[in-house]
This record gives structure tokens, sequence and C-alpha cells, in this order.
């Protein structure tokens, strides 16, 4: 297609590429567990307790949410779009209630933890914008 005739809604492509960094981001942290010995599987790396990652449920939210995001009908990327905002907002918010942040991490786990949690944020920032610029239409 071309440039002309499809324009793509504001911001839908900024939050798929964010939950795509995220979802290498929660791979990557899953190994970094695993090989620190922070998780005794892959799996468990990426479970409930994961420190370094998304759980595998989150994920697959993520993904199918920024699926919806990225569609016209706003009946379907707003609510998309503020389910996740709210998950933003929940993954940083579960390093308090879980522990997460209180772990026993070296200086580059808690570097590489800030950063996952960070991008958590930045996409429901994003994830935000697309709100907003379909609540103006």
């Amino acid at each position: 297609m071309s440039s002309l005739t499809s324009v793509e809604p504001p911001f839908a492509r900024a939050v798929a590429v964010a939950v795509g960094v995220l979802l290498v981001m929660d791979v990557t942290g899953a190994l970094i567990s695993l090989s620190a010995g922070l998780s005794p599987t892959f799996l468990d790396a990426l479970g409930p307790q994961a420190r370094l990652s998304a759980p595998i449920p989150m994920m697959v939210a993520q993904v199918m949410l920024a699926f919806a995001v990225t569609r016209r009908r706003r009946a379907v990327a707003g609510p998309a779009a503020a389910l996740l905002v709210v998950a933003g907002l929940l993954a940083f918010l579960s390093g308090f209630a879980d522990g997460g942040y209180a772990a026993d991490l070296t200086a580059g786990q808690r570097v590489f933890q800030v950063a996952l949690v960070g991008g958590h944020l930045a996409m429901g920032v994003l994830a935000g914008l697309r709100l907003v610029a379909l609540l103006r239409k």
C-alpha cells in the first residue's frame, strides 16, 4: 500500500514497537535470571515471581492489546489503549507489591530491571497518547 492511501493511526505503531521491544527484553531478562540462578527454570523466570521479566500472561495480554491498539475502530483501539496504560502502571507498582524491587540483584541486573520497568512505563505513556488521539477524533 502506498502512504497516500493509508494513513497510520497516531501512536499506534509506536505502541506496537514498544510492546515488541518489551517482549525481547522479557525473554532476555528471563535468560539473565536463569543464567544467574535467580530462577531454577526458564518458565519460572517468566512466572509470577519473575524479577527481570514480565510473567507470560502479561506478555500475551500486551501482544493482544497492542494488536487491538493498531485498529482504526475506536471501539476496539480505545479500550485496548486504556488497558495498556493500566498495564504500564501495574508493571511499575507490582515491584513494590511482590518484593521485586527489594530482591538481591547485582548492579547490572538492577539496571536491567529499571530499564524494563521504564520500558513498561514508556509503553503506557505511548498507549495513553494513542488513547488521547482516539478521544480527540
